[in-house]
């Protein structure tokens, strides 16, 4: 299912289109990025420091 992502350090996730509301997020009024992904990764490389954050949640 399609959601919308922040691509700054905020990391924010919306089910709806629009803008990032994170002030101290260098993207803040920037519009949200579509993203089609389905295990939460949100293309992410597998040598980002979040994916493997999310790998080790899963494990637990």
């Amino acid at each position: 299912m399609d959601h919308y992502i922040c691509t700054g350090t905020c990391g924010a996730v919306s089910s709806e289109p629009g803008l990032c509301q994170n002030r101290e997020c260098p993207n803040y009024g920037q519009q949200l990025t579509v993203c089609s992904c389905t295990d939460d990764r949100h293309g992410m490389s597998r040598n980002d420091e979040e994916y493997r954050k999310l790998d080790e949640e899963e494990e637990l």
